[in-house]
């Protein structure tokens, strides 16, 4: 089975791979053609036997007087909510190192730039699959990248901000566990 590069092959490469998207782009979940985007980015990339998306994910630990910052939800631009409980993490790019990903991730979900965000040592924790809460149903496998981030200015109490991404999602909802 090939992989597609279009974005009408990958939707009859779903349909051939019997990956229910009827649903996607509804209820807090991506349409298909936010998977084009991915793949068009090289921020996924899909192998076809079995079925199966890849993702390689820089996950950032901040912390702040002994706690850790979690992103509780997100605001879906459709106006669902979609529970998280997930530090603050960014798909990476070709060619992109961990830090650059880590940097992208402050200034696009916690809106935070500059010399003051100060990127720690690069950690690999290798290889979770799962099934893909953007994309129900499509088997995922995601590498993860851990880094330390120290960012200056964030709430000391739970806060929102705005993301600057794609539209997917509208806010972000943040806590300190």
């Amino acid at each position: 089975m090939r992989v597609p590069d279009s974005l009408g092959q990958l939707r009859e490469w779903l349909e051939r791979s019997g990956i229910p998207h009827e649903s996607w782009g509804t209820g807090g979940t991506k349409s298909v053609q936010h998977l084009w985007d991915e793949i068009e980015a090289g921020e996924t990339v899909l192998d076809s036997e079995p079925p199966l998306r890849r993702v390689t994910v820089v996950t950032l630990r901040i912390r702040q007087g002994g706690k850790e910052l979690v992103e509780i939800a997100q605001l879906m631009a459709d106006g669902t909510w979609r529970p998280r409980d997930e530090a603050p993490a960014e798909k990476m790019k070709p060619g992109e190192e961990a830090s650059a990903t880590a940097r992208r991730c402050v200034a696009e979900e916690l809106g935070v730039e500059g010399p003051g965000v100060v990127v720690g040592a690069v950690s690999e924790r290798r290889l979770r699959r799962d099934s893909s809460p953007s994309y129900p149903g499509l088997a995922s496998e995601y590498v993860f990248h851990d880094v330390d981030v120290r960012v200056p200015g964030l709430a000391s109490g739970n806060f929102w901000t705005r993301e600057a991404g794609d539209g997917v999602v509208s806010a972000h909802l943040w806590a300190w566990r």
